[in-house]
């Protein structure tokens, strides 16, 4: 059976070619400078200049992932141009992601990658190009971000036009204690009768915590296909603003991501699938990334935050933390299974939509699938 989407849950056109097409109305405001959009084939370039500013070199497969194979479209990047040389001095990279607002599809735009040359830093040229490219009409559009310092404080200095949201509430469940035990000096042997007598407590009140009555079974997923956009529909619609993550988005975020190792489990009973979970294991710490399943504690719910955690500990992961809004319905269930609040390090940037709902954080819902980062 062929399943019509809801609007917010379809994959939109691609505008790349549109937008790279549409008259700027202004030009730069420094003569030393231009400021236009880049062609995909400059995409090199732009990549040699951010990692040149980050001091790290990022696999090539990993920038095209981001960059070309996003299925809601080619990156949008505007570059700031040295007119002496030619040579690339400044990049902020927009790209098309999903959002909506309610049951409303709203053009949406995650913003990464945002440098400047050592050599050119503090010379405002962030405001030279947001002065060229906030006058583009297809650049009225919601734009986030999850800032890194260095873009925190050029929001602070006033040099990019953002609004950054209180600190994401973070909360973490220790799974092998003996991990960050021994990074704090602890003996090997000490810390591992520590993490023997803690786990058993732990790992016998999650599983009183989570126990449940789900007829059904927890299933690794090779691929997303379209029953889950109708779980997304189901499952993470609400009034405010959320990013819906159809089959295509899913199958890119985590499937076939390059460098990253994803872990998605779906919820199976009587052949249908009622939800679904993404683990990232990264080192020492794991990460739900997505998490769709009916709220209040369900036994949907419980049992794929049951399978997040053991895939988790059995990765040998001392953290599975969960990172979201304060409005995230399953906060009660996580906070019950035995998380703990832990200082967070993460902030939403946005801009530059009129409604001011956009800039409360308990108007949003989110995980940290939608971070570039992870």
């Amino acid at each position: 059976m062929t399943i019509d989407p809801a609007p917010f849950m379809r994959g939109e056109p691609d505008r790349f070619d549109e937008w790279l097409r549409y008259p700027l109305a202004r030009s730069s405001s420094d003569p030393r400078v231009e400021v236009r959009r880049a062609q995909s084939a400059e995409f090199e370039r732009i990549y040699d200049l951010i990692d040149e500013a980050f001091g790290v070199r990022r696999p090539r497969a990993l920038y095209d992932w981001l960059y070309r194979r996003n299925p809601h479209g080619i990156a949008r990047c505007w570059i700031v141009v040295e007119r002496s040389s030619g040579r690339f001095v400044g990049n902020l990279t927009n790209c098309p992601w999903p959002c909506a607002r309610g049951a409303r599809a709203l053009p949406s735009v995650l913003n990464a990658d945002n440098v400047v040359a050592r050599e050119w830093q503090g010379q405002g040229l962030n405001r030279v190009r947001s002065f060229v490219r906030d006058e583009h009409p297809m650049e009225q559009t919601i734009r986030f971000g999850w800032p890194n310092p260095q873009s925190q404080g050029a929001a602070r200095k006033g040099e990019i036009d953002v609004h950054r949201s209180e600190p994401i509430p973070y909360y973490a469940l220790p799974l092998h204690a003996a991990v960050p035990l021994i990074e704090r000096g602890w003996p090997r042997a000490l810390a591992a009768v520590a993490e023997r007598t803690a786990l058993t407590v732990l790992g016998a009140w999650v599983s009183i915590r989570l126990q449940n009555s789900f007829r059904g079974s927890v299933e690794p997923v090779r691929r997303f296909d379209e029953a889950y956009d109708a779980v997304t529909e189901r499952c993470s619609t609400w009034d405010g603003y959320w990013f819906p993550h159809n089959a295509d988005f899913l199958n890119w975020r985590y499937i076939d991501h390059p460098t990253r190792q994803y872990l998605p489990f779906a919820a199976v009973s009587g052949g249908a699938v009622t939800g679904y979970c993404v683990v990232q294991i990264d080192g020492h710490r794991a990460w739900l990334m997505d998490f769709a399943a009916p709220p209040l504690s369900t036994p949907v719910a419980r049992a794929l935050l049951l399978r997040a955690v053991t895939v988790a500990r059995d990765a040998g992961c001392a953290w599975l933390t969960v990172c979201a809004p304060p409005r995230w319905p399953h906060w009660k269930m996580v906070k019950s299974a035995g998380f703990m609040k832990i200082p967070t390090p993460m902030y939403l940037f946005t801009s530059p939509y009129e409604d001011p709902d956009l800039h409360r954080l308990d108007r949003w819902q989110f995980l940290s699938g939608d971070r570039d980062g992870l």
